[in-house]
């Protein structure tokens, strides 16, 4: 979908602009190379104040306010979203009915439950076209953009990434996994967080564990913050409680040693 790069640049060209928006993306003030550093230290890291505050600001109105959520989860061994249009309808029962089929296979497989909007096949069909995410595709595609992930990550050869912006409410959940598709070339994840005033124990918290399923380290998803790890690594995203009284919102994808051909 994307080409690859090979230029080399120097600190001033990670800080690009987002099509149609004056604002620089990047924070100008991030230190690339201490950034690189702390990296290296356990193969992720979370970046605090990560876009310019007017950026960020107009990310989360956008999510907040302007997103046709659709809804994500497994049903039987097949990866659904169903479309705003379509969930729009749902009755009580169907509402029930179908988190009676996520939850069963929860108890023992691999499942998730949250609010999406895939960015990529919204691009791809020209929809939406007035939102901000059209030219945010664009962005984390630009030769800056990508330079800025190999240069944190150490990983040379990312060539483009995906997004989908994502919505947790009350119930929503992302199981334990690593990240590992057979034939997408995931080389890291990022994951932007754009939620403001969460509260730990409103759950939505990006839990890292070891081989044996223990956790050992917890990011919060705190406004205007970046995260990037490697794949594959083991995490998931903890069941948001009923007490939440605000979504948990965040663009997530992929960074890709190959462009994704779907």
């Amino acid at each position: 979908m994307f080409q690859a790069i090979t230029a080399k640049t120097h600190d001033s060209c990670y800080f690009h602009c987002i099509p149609n928006c004056p604002s620089p993306m990047l924070n100008p003030a991030l230190d690339i190379r201490a950034l690189a550093e702390e990296f290296t230290r356990a193969n992720r890291i979370q970046i605090r104040d990560v876009l310019t505050a007017d950026v960020a600001e107009r990310l989360y109105q956008c999510l907040d306010r302007e997103v046709p959520w659709g809804l994500a989860y497994i049903d039987g061994e097949e990866y659904k979203v169903l479309t705003a249009d379509k969930i729009a309808n749902f009755t009580r029962a169907d509402w029930a009915a179908l988190n009676e089929r996520v939850q069963s296979r929860a108890k023992d497989k691999f499942q998730f439950l949250y609010n999406s909007y895939m960015m990529i096949s919204a691009y791809k069909e020209k929809r939406d076209p007035e939102l901000i995410l059209r030219g945010m595709v664009e962005a984390i595609n630009t030769p800056s953009f990508l330079l800025f992930l190999r240069a944190v990550t150490g990983v040379g050869n990312i060539m483009a990434a995906d997004a989908q912006a994502t919505r947790y409410m009350p119930g929503h959940f992302l199981k334990k996994h690593t990240d590992t598709v057979v034939g997408q070339y995931r080389e890291i994840a990022y994951v932007l967080n754009l939620t403001k005033d969460w509260h730990a124990d409103w759950g939505g918290l990006l839990n890292f564990m070891d081989k044996d399923g223990n956790v050992i380290e917890t990011y919060m998803p705190t406004f205007n913050s970046l995260t990037l790890f490697k794949v594959p690594m083991w995490h998931h995203v903890s069941y948001v409680a009923p007490s939440a009284t605000a979504p948990r919102y965040a663009i997530t994808g992929w960074g890709f040693s190959r462009p994704r051909s779907d």
